[in-house]
């Protein structure tokens, strides 16, 4: 096993983001330099129409082994909006309700809603949790307008009655239809048979099981939450919050000696949950994944299907994943965000450009 530099001893203990703006860490046998140069080949605030500010952590064996910020992202940073990144927070939410038999991936709209939505017919309440959070639900990709911002302080529960009322798009279980709708009404399920709120499911079975401070879904100028989050693009965090994720998803639901779901359960939310149904063209920013799990990509699949790479990148830039080939666990989130169309690739190449340098080590670097 590779030695670790005395002064990543001190990470154990410390924050993994501790460090000058630009700083970086770096591990013995792994020469950094390309990633390095990669982002700052699209984070720049000179560079018009790219990304102003970023900072990346890659970790292994649950320590830093490389974290640098780019342009004007600052120390740790202010919590950020991670756009689609939220969905894979949103769904280990749901998968710890799952796991402790409070909600089942197979329950249906109508087991929680029963005719109380308008219109109510049978296809739509015949659509399964499972199906909500997976994109197959049928429900269009156009955003209904309760998420929306003016609507942050509705009920959650009549943002989601809103949304059944509309009509499907598609045969629930026959298309990939990547949106936001489906989640927020598998969001207010999950309110339904807890009788909590958003706020509160997430504190209870996310933020503090998880040592996570900085992590929330909106809040009010009062400091209280938004009663109707969007909780497939609406979360805000912070680099340390998210790096305690995924180094979760690396150890197979451990963290910090602790279970937080099992092995299984990670496993489930990493399956094709899509079935190999079809995608729509006009709404799958990933044509090329090996399907879609609960809130997150399979990016990379072994010869048994088995996903070895995963992430849930947002479009604002913010990209978590995990490369179960590799060992590592890393967190892009970014900051003073711009909308560009090349970023999705760029940020598919990133992945490559870590691995590629974690799966060649190259000796001690100065």
């Amino acid at each position: 096993m590779r030695r670790v530099l005395p002064f990543l001893l001190a990470l154990l203990v410390a924050p993994v983001w501790a460090g000058e703006p630009g700083a970086s860490v770096r591990h013995r046998g792994y020469d950094f330099r390309p990633v390095t140069t990669f982002v700052n080949g699209f984070v720049g605030a000179s560079q018009e129409d790219l990304l102003d500010g970023a900072v990346l952590v890659v970790m292994q064996n649950g320590r830093p082994i490389y974290q640098h910020h780019f342009g004007s992202y600052v120390g740790t940073g202010p919590k950020v909006p991670i756009a689609s990144a939220s969905k894979l927070l949103s769904a280990l939410v749901i998968e710890r309700l799952v796991e402790n038999g409070t909600m089942h991936w197979d329950d249906t709209v109508a087991d929680y809603f029963g005719t109380d939505y308008p219109d109510a017919d049978p296809e739509t309440g015949a659509i399964t949790l499972g199906q909500l959070f997976s994109h197959t639900s049928g429900m269009t990709v156009v955003n209904n307008p309760c998420l929306t911002y003016a609507y942050r302080n509705m009920s959650m529960d009549k943002c989601a009655l809103s949304i059944l009322g509309t009509p499907l798009s598609w045969t629930p279980g026959t298309l990939f239809a990547y949106g936001e709708n489906s989640m927020q009404v598998a969001g207010a399920m999950a309110q339904r048979i807890t009788g909590k709120t958003w706020a509160q499911l997430l504190e209870s079975e996310l933020t503090t099981p998880l040592g996570l401070a900085r992590t929330d879904y909106g809040l009010n100028d009062d400091g209280t939450p938004f009663s109707n989050p969007i909780i497939a693009g609406g979360a805000r965090t912070v680099l340390p919050d998210y790096a305690r994720v995924v180094q979760m998803l690396l150890q197979r639901g451990m963290l910090d000696g602790e279970r937080y779901l099992a092995s299984t359960s990670i496993a489930e939310m990493q399956l094709d949950q899509t079935h190999g149904v079809p995608a729509d063209p006009e709404s799958d920013p990933y044509p090329e994944a090996y399907g879609y799990g609960y809130g997150q990509w399979r990016n990379v699949v072994d010869c048994d299907g088995v996903a070895t790479r995963i992430s849930s990148t947002g479009i604002l830039g913010t990209s978590p994943w995990v490369d179960y080939d590799n060992g590592i666990a890393a967190v892009f989130l970014t900051y003073k965000q711009t909308l560009n169309p090349q970023l999705r690739e760029d940020l598919r190449q990133l992945w490559d450009v870590v691995a590629d340098v974690i799966g060649a080590p190259v000796g001690c670097t100065p």
